[in-house]
């Protein structure tokens, strides 16, 4: 999880009748980044190095997979 905020010098921040140039973060509690193996419709257990993930229709799950072998599947590279 990343952390992203805007201070500008030039606002003033108002609350309870008092202003204030000053933001003071007091207490702040970060997560874990999550993991693809921890999202409930991945299927990982066939992953390996070079994996894609490809949607499963049958299971509802996307799956890591090494080979896929799918008559809907086009890769098309493009030019460079």
């Amino acid at each position: 999880m990343a952390l992203q905020g805007k201070i500008t010098a030039n606002r003033v921040i108002q609350s309870g009748g008092l202003k204030s140039k000053t933001l003071v973060a007091r207490q702040m509690d970060l997560t874990e980044k999550p993991k693809l193996s921890s999202l409930p419709d991945i299927d990982i257990s066939a992953r390996a190095d070079g994996s894609m993930i490809i949607w499963d229709t049958a299971t509802s799950k996307f799956k890591v997979q090494g080979a896929i072998q799918n008559v809907n599947l086009q890769i098309i590279g493009g030019s460079f």
